[in-house]
């Protein structure tokens, strides 16, 4: 019984450690390695920050701390932000698309919305 528990924490130890090292092979990736990838990256990042602060704006009004007039402002502009936002993402997609191709984008999971 002590050597199954034993075979089991180590097996349970060695399949932990398989995801970091496949971390480490893909630094060597010339895909996401690129600047332009970066670029993506921190674009989609922007992209969804802007899509997290409508609920935030929607609690604001909620709770009285925005006005309707002001609420309905601050969605257009957020729609607008947003929607630029998306536009600078797809274009480094499709920098990326044009860079590298497509199969390796699909490996990798890179998106265009």
């Amino acid at each position: 019984m002590k050597n199954l528990l034993l075979l089991f924490s180590f097996i349970l130890l060695t399949s932990c450690n398989q995801p970091a090292e496949k971390e480490v092979a893909n630094t060597d990736n010339p895909v996401t390695s690129s600047e332009t990838y970066k670029k993506y990256v921190a674009a989609y990042n922007d992209y969804a920050s802007c899509k997290m602060e409508r609920p935030q704006l929607t609690n604001d009004f909620m709770e009285k701390k925005i006005t309707s007039e002001e609420f309905t402002a601050a969605l257009e502009k957020n729609a607008k932000s947003c929607n630029i936002k998306k536009e600078i993402f797809n274009k480094y997609y499709q920098l990326l698309e044009a860079e590298f191709e497509k199969t390796a984008a699909v490996k990798h999971k890179i998106m265009e919305e």
